[in-house]
């Protein structure tokens, strides 16, 4: 058995330092997710962790207590992840309340509600906010219907009474037309008749989605004129808890960090090529198990 807990002891007189910097904010989080991803590895002995242990303030809590003037929203990086309930982000990253500002809606797409939050965030806590994270996740529900209506116009048509959802798949398509040419021009038309196509056309869509996203962000914050806040992305992975880009093999570094959005159009139609002949998407393009 193991437990994860989040402890705040009365006793101790801990400070609630942040981040000073997005490269630490960012190493925080890295490092936070790092723990996390291993939490079912056994020890030397072979036994499984008995506890994992996030430590929290009471002023986190809001609760008032010997060694904390007040409550005060004091978050160090704001999270625009996805509404899957299966990516519980605070946990992921290894956080604690009032660590993350989290705006969750199905694929993280940019809604007005979602842009104006950031743009809140940015410009009423300036003092706190290093980093900015688009958090994908494999498999994603909301992808899968992108990916299904951009292959199939019919699966598209079926959405005409539910407006809000075909919102949600317009602003993914984007991503999957990208997807759809990287895994063209690398394996050939023919690929779109292999097995794993759609599986492929998928993951890759849901890395090409943040990254997009990401890039968005980034001129936002631009606009606003904070400095010293960064934006990054990275998809986490259901399966092994990672979050990078688990397009790559475990072996590759790109699959456990944060990673900067591509620069331009022409940065992002090369990084779309590469994981398209990634090993994990050529694997996924044979896999007749679809």
């Amino acid at each position: 058995m193991i437990d994860i807990i989040y402890r705040y002891d009365p006793d101790l007189k801990t400070v609630d330092t942040k981040p000073a910097t997005s490269a630490e904010a960012k190493a925080l989080l890295e490092n936070g997710n790092e723990i996390f991803s291993h939490i079912l590895d056994p020890d030397a002995n072979g036994n499984l962790p008995a506890t994992r242990i996030v430590s929290v303030t009471s002023g986190s809590l809001g609760v008032l207590g010997t060694f904390e003037a007040g409550v005060k929203h004091l978050p160090f990086a704001i999270v625009v992840g996805c509404a899957d309930a299966r990516v519980p982000i605070e946990l992921i990253f290894g956080q604690g309340a009032n660590d993350l500002f989290v705006l969750r809606v199905a694929g993280n797409v940019l809604g007005e509600e979602i842009l104006g939050s950031v743009d809140y965030a940015l410009n009423n806590l300036a003092g706190s906010i290093r980093l900015i994270v688009v958090l994908g996740h494999s498999g994603c529900g909301a992808v899968t219907a992108a990916t299904d209506a951009f292959l199939d116009p019919a699966n598209y048509l079926a959405l005409a009474a539910h407006h809000h959802l075909r919102s949600i798949v317009n602003h993914i398509f984007p991503a999957v037309r990208v997807a759809f040419e990287a895994l063209i021009t690398s394996h050939g038309a023919s690929s779109r008749f292999k097995p794993g196509f759609r599986s492929a056309l998928i993951e890759m869509s849901v890395s090409v989605n943040a990254a997009m996203v990401a890039s968005t962000l980034r001129d936002q914050v631009l606009n606003t004129g904070v400095e010293g806040v960064e934006v990054v992305y990275g998809i986490y992975d259901i399966e092994d808890r990672h979050v990078g880009l688990p397009i790559y093999d475990s072996a590759d570094k790109r699959g456990h960090i944060l990673l900067d959005p591509p620069a331009d159009g022409a940065a992002y139609l090369s990084q779309a090529s590469l994981l398209a002949r990634s090993p994990r998407i050529t694997r996924l393009l044979e896999d007749r198990a679809e």
